[in-house]
This record gives structure tokens, sequence and C-alpha cells, in this order.
């Protein structure tokens, strides 16, 4: 996560925000320009900005959007890129933006196309590592035209344009198909940065696609706005009794504190705890991943609002290009507590394992229950037969997967729909069985009318420790 930071005027100086854990920050190379040339070229954006970490440096194609043309082209906007050594600079761009007709869309994407190709090849050897603007909006065949110029181009780094006004609409399910768009054009080890995207509900979001950094000015702009946020949201902090939140400035002060002080210390008060926010939101991100259970947070997330439940949705039909990435094997069982996890990835590579293990025969399919009943007759029956469990998301699973990650470790909620016994049936006379026989399991001493007993027993064990050894 990059803070976007303002040159001139700084509400949180940069020793804190380093402080804070941030190891990078992004500014305005064209503000800089503008007003602090001279001092930037003699001393060097690190030492103008006193930060030692990593500084990626906007173009002002933002400025483009709001005010028009610059009077500085891609050369003099990249000569001084590199003259004040940017970490990570962004070539001149002009963002297509929300709403633009089709037209002023394929402009903004020849535009920027052209000065990011022009700039790497004149300016490629210097020891900045130049990003690629990715532009095209809502026209997705533009979005798809950009990145893979640039990557043919020979960048090292993309960045995908035009989010913010679509994130300001909520229109979370567009910018789904927009980062799917450019992530499914270029290789799958192309960094991309996502422009834009400091609202907390979101990141999970994002990072689940691909996106691997992030810029944001939000902080600030909701500080100074009283916007609050939080692990539901944002917040009017005109309306709150409460801060709930343990960040050094929520356990320092009340609500009501923060809003007796004076504009320009709310606003920087109210930075510093939505900085914390955001980079425990990041943290989070990594903590799911590296546990396995980053769709679990982002479906989590998703809860909160119905834009993001849509998104979300949005998320489920990309599953095939998801799973490239998504290990096969975890260390933990999964969730399915709704249809849309019916396409996680990891049930995607399970479904596929599956399909090479079933393989028709003259032998009968003996489809039994779950392990957790016992099938009426014994074990009789099963002499000369192929012997399948009943799986309420898989269907039939031979029962020699039965202890394999991950036909045991699902623990199924009672809002999927599972597959019946019938569709079972069908299923194994199409790959080739020509009779299947559907065992009974033996009747329960005592009839239960709980939900769990309706839908059958859990596929899981309760337990680690009861997993045989």
């Amino acid at each position: 996560m990059f803070p976007v930071i303002h040159p001139v005027s700084q509400i949180v100086p940069t020793r804190d925000l380093a402080s804070m854990g941030f190891g990078g920050l992004m500014t305005n190379s064209y503000i800089i320009h503008s007003r602090r040339k001279e001092a930037a070229l003699e001393q060097g954006i690190h030492r103008l900005l006193d930060f030692d970490g990593v500084f990626m440096t906007d173009s002002g194609g933002y400025q483009v959007l709001e005010y028009g043309d610059l009077e500085l082209g891609y050369h003099d906007i990249a000569s001084f890129q590199s003259a004040i050594h940017s970490d990570l600079a962004v070539t001149l761009d002009r963002p297509t933006g929300h709403p633009q007709s089709r037209g002023t869309a394929v402009d903004s994407v020849e535009y920027s196309l052209g000065n990011s190709k022009a700039t790497l090849k004149e300016f490629g050897s210097s020891k900045t590592v130049w990003v690629g603007p990715i532009q095209g909006g809502l026209y997705l065949d533009l979005v798809r035209r950009s990145a893979v110029g640039l990557e043919e181009s020979g960048f090292e780094f993309l960045a995908l344009g035009s989010p913010v006004q679509v994130m300001e609409s909520y229109m979370f399910a567009d910018l789904v198909r927009m980062v799917m768009a450019a992530k499914k054009s270029i290789r799958y080890s192309m960094p991309l940065h996502l422009f834009g995207a400091g609202h907390p509900l979101t990141m999970s979001l994002a990072v689940a696609l691909g996106c691997d950094t992030f810029d944001s000015a939000s902080y600030v702009i909701f500080a100074r706005t009283g916007r609050y946020m939080s692990r539901s949201g944002i917040m009017n902090l005109q309306s709150m009794k409460y801060l709930p939140c343990s960040c050094p400035v929520c356990t320092r002060t009340s609500a009501k504190e923060l809003l007796e002080l004076d504009h320009k210390e709310r606003t920087k008060r109210l930075s510093v705890h939505n900085l914390y926010i955001l980079k425990e939101e990041l943290e989070a991100c990594k903590e799911a991943i590296s546990e396995g259970r980053l769709w679990d947070m982002v479906e989590e997330r998703s809860m909160v609002h119905p834009r993001l439940r849509e998104a979300f949705l949005e998320v489920t039909k990309f599953s095939e290009h998801l799973s490239v990435g998504t290990p096969a094997l975890k260390e933990r069982g999964l969730f399915v507590r709704s249809a849309g996890d019916l396409r996680r990835p990891e049930l995607l590579h399970a479904e596929a394992r599956l399909s090479n293990a079933i393989h028709g025969s003259t032998r009968p399919a003996l489809v039994i229950p779950t392990r957790n009943e016992k099938p009426r007759g014994g074990s009789r029956r099963s002499k000369g037969s192929d012997i399948f469990s009943l799986h309420p998301v898989f269907g039939p699973v031979p029962v020699e997967l039965e202890f394999q990650y991950l036909f045991s470790q699902t623990v199924v909620g009672a809002m999927v729909p599972l597959v019946t016994p019938a569709e079972s049936e069908r299923r194994l006379k199409q790959i080739g069985y020509r009779k299947v026989v559907m065992v009974r399991g033996s009747k329960p001493r005592k009839k239960s009318k709980s939900r769990r007993s309706r839908r059958g027993a859990s596929p899981s064990l309760r337990s680690s420790s009861a997993r045989p050894r």
C-alpha cells in the first residue's frame, strides 16, 4: 500500500507514515515539477520529502482528467522523474474516467499507450522502474488492448487506471470485470498496481483478483469530510458516539473530543486512524493468504454491502482463472457457506481430480451414505462392486479418496444446494456404469427434526484429533 502524499502540504508527516509501517509512498511528479522543481533536482525525491523507502511518482494523469491537457509532454515528465530518482514512475497518461464515450476512451488508450512506448524507448535504461498505465475504463476490449500493448512493449510493471470513479459509485462488479480483463491479458507473473484502491472493503477483493500494490489518498480525503473508516465500511463521525477501534488515535480520545477539535487537527487524527485501518486490512489479507482463507475473507466482506455481494458473485465467474494461483492442498479444511462457494478454486481442483479418478466399469456402482451412517445389510453387498460414498457437494466419491483433501475436510452450510442421490446416480450412469445401487442408511434411533439431521451428516470430522492416523 502506497499512501498518497501531497509534496507541498502533508497532513501526516512522512516520518510518521514510516513509523506506522508503510514502506512505500506515492506522490505527484507534476506538482513537484510545478512547485518544487529546483529543490527536487538538487536533493532528489527521498531527501526532499524525508523518506528512505520506495517512492512511486504519478505523472500528472489525474490532473489531465480533472483540468485538461498539461503543458508538459511525456519527455518532460519522464526526464524529471528519472532525475529526481523515483523508484517507480508512471508514464504520462490520460485516464479514461467514467462515464465517457467510446471515442473518448479510444483516444485515452492511444494517447497513454503512445506516451508509454516512447518513454520506455527513451528512458528504459535508467534505474527508475517504469509503470505502464492500462486505460480503457469500462470498455473491456480497450482494457485488453492497452494491457497487451504495454506488455508487448517491454514493461515489467503495469497499473490499472480509471478505477476511482467506478469505486466512488460503488460499481464493484464493474471493477471486478476491469481487473480481470487486464489480468487475463497479461502473463501471470506480471505485477499489477491498482490506482486509487483505498477503500478497506475492496482491498481483499482486489488482492484476490491478483492486484499486488495499491495507492490511495482516501485516508485524508475521507478525513477532511469527517468520514471514519472501519472494518464494516465508512462511518460519519458526526453521528458516532463511540470509536470502535484500538489504534493510538481512538484509544486516546473519544468521538465527542474529535468533533470538538479544529478542522485541521481533526483531519490529521482521522487521517492517522484511517491509515491504521488500511494497514490492518492489508495485513489481514496477507495473513488470510498464508492461512489459505482469502476466499473466505472476500466473502465475509461482501456481506457488508449489496454491491459488494454482486462483486463477489462476479468473482465466481472467473474461478478457473483464479485457480491457477490457488494451491491444490492446504493446511485447513473449507467452509462451503453459500451457493457462490461452490465455485471456489479449491473445489474446482478437487472436481478435476475426481473426474480423473472415476471411470465407467462393467462392475456395479455401490453408493453408500456418508461414513457417519452405516449401510443396511453389512458389507457383503460390496463384493464385486465399485464403492462410492455420497458427498453433499461432490456427489459420488470413491471410498479410496475418503480421507484425501478435500473430500472429507469440508463443512457444508444450510444454504448450499446439495447433490441429491438421484443426481449422483445420473452422474455415474453418464460416465459408463450400467448398474448403480443406492444403499439406504440405517434408521436413526430417535427421530430428529434439526436442520443438521434433515440435511445429513457433515462430511467433515468433528476435530482433527478424531482423524485416523
